[in-house]
């Protein structure tokens, strides 16, 4: 035994000293992912007419796009087109000043599809103030305006909050031996410690899903170029040294043609253009999704020949990629409408007390360390004034909240119709506790 609980003792001291240092960089990320989350509804975009899904109507599109890039910005490299994920008549397009294949400092500009004049704006230059704080709020949640190192920097941090979850699971189901779930105790720093083991259980779920997400999300490039590097090379070596992105090229509309032929029913979500940071020589790289709600959330990867407009191949993707292609949804909350905003921002906000009272806890322990005894009796005193009207004992609430949360997420994201709306609503039952927390005075 003495092993074990030297082990446990070692756990809840890096829980408790790594947890400081979570702690403040989930404050900076919980602040400014909160009005992020309601960035389209502050921001609407007219939806205009429907997106073309008629793979004739998305061919003359996408070419359409093509030509009036190359014909408005000859000097430039197009590095890639997607559309936005809230609006398909929003086609986004990255260029590569003065020929430049990265990504970072691209020129970036919108073509509405809705819009007979085609070019909605330049992003860089929007005017509206609001936009320009959301940029920013983006940015800095991203990367620390810290660019790519920063992206790094903070997959790493997600990395130490899932461990902080996880350790914190295994923590309170060795503090809550005999005890009730939600039982609080009422002296100041056992009410504090109490609160904050009690609302991360309930946000655990929550916690784990997002920040697993966020940290595939801050390692997209590593993993991107994972999979150029170690599936695709064949590809490049087969091609050569050749020039491509020029007029020697297939026509566009070609490509984009044969492209959506590897599909039935498909959209195209993103465009990774030759020889570009994301891209592969000679070759373009289209993500192809599906139409429904399963298929529409499942990219294929589709290879083509830029010289010959060729189909080379159709790439499934590795499980880590199509992890990726989910994490951003998943973060975010943004598939479910405004109910699913909200609800993801109240497990924001639950996971922002979770922290604020673990700080609290932490600070006040330390600060009354000489009066340790005092503590110890107080908290026999005063056991069981704050409780829940359940008396499950152990992880069984925990893991049954957890499971919950994990299923109302992911079946939210695939279901369609009334299944999406009982997904959703099975979101609601790990934040029952919070309203069925009361006090009980002792007789």
């Amino acid at each position: 035994m003495a092993p074990r609980k030297s082990l446990f003792r070692k756990l809840y001291k890096l829980h408790v000293y790594l947890g400081v240092f979570v702690a403040i960089h989930f404050t900076l990320f919980a602040l400014s992912g909160l009005p992020l989350l309601f960035k389209e509804d502050f921001i609407s975009q007219e939806q205009g007419a429907a997106a073309p899904t008629e793979k004739r109507e998305i061919v003359e599109a996408y070419a359409s796009i093509y030509d009036q890039l190359r014909k408005d910005y000859p000097n430039d490299r197009v590095l890639a087109l997607f559309p936005e994920d809230t609006n398909a008549n929003i086609v986004n397009a990255r260029l590569g000043v003065d020929g430049t294949t990265k990504l970072r400092g691209a020129r970036r500009l919108s073509f509405n599809l809705a819009q007979s004049s085609g070019l909605a704006k330049e992003n860089s230059s929007g005017s509206r103030v609001l936009e320009k704080v959301f940029d920013w709020l983006l940015v800095f949640h991203r990367e620390l305006f810290l660019g790519s190192s920063g992206k790094i920097y903070i997959g790493f941090v997600g990395l130490a909050y899932v461990f902080m979850l996880i350790s914190g699971f295994i923590i309170y189901g060795n503090f809550m031996k005999g005890r009730s779930f939600g039982e609080i105790r009422s002296e100041k720093i056992l009410r504090l410690s109490d609160l904050h083991k009690f609302v991360g259980m309930v946000s655990f779920g929550w916690g784990l899903i997002v920040g697993l997400s966020g940290v595939f999300l801050a390692f997209n490039g590593v993993l991107i170029k994972l999979f150029l590097y170690g599936s695709l090379t064949h590809l490049a070596q087969a091609y050569g040294a050749q020039a491509t992105g020029g007029d020697a090229d297939a026509p566009f509309e070609k490509i984009v043609e044969s492209a959506l032929s590897a599909k039935g029913d498909a959209v195209i979500s993103y465009i990774s253009f030759p020889d570009t940071e994301f891209g592969v020589n000679g070759h373009y790289l289209f993500l192809i999704n599906g139409t429904d709600r399963f298929s529409e959330r499942i990219s294929d990867l589709v290879v083509v020949d830029a010289k010959t407009a060729a189909l080379r191949e159709v790439v499934q993707l590795p499980i880590y990629l199509k992890l990726l292609l989910l994490s951003e949804p998943l973060h975010f909350g943004d598939y479910g409408g405004l109910f699913l905003k909200v609800v993801w921002a109240v497990f924001t906000l639950c996971s922002l007390a979770v922290v604020l009272l673990g700080l609290a806890s932490f600070y006040l322990k330390r600060s009354q360390r000489r009066e340790g005894d005092r503590v110890r009796k107080r908290d026999a005193r005063l056991l069981k004034n704050w409780r829940l009207p359940v008396t499950a004992r152990g992880y069984g609430v925990p893991v049954a909240l957890g499971v919950v949360t994990l299923v109302g997420i992911i079946a939210a994201l695939f279901a369609e119709g009334a299944l999406t709306k009982a997904a959703l609503g099975l979101l609601l039952i790990p934040l029952v506790p919070l309203f069925l927390l009361r006090r009980k005075r002792d007789a």
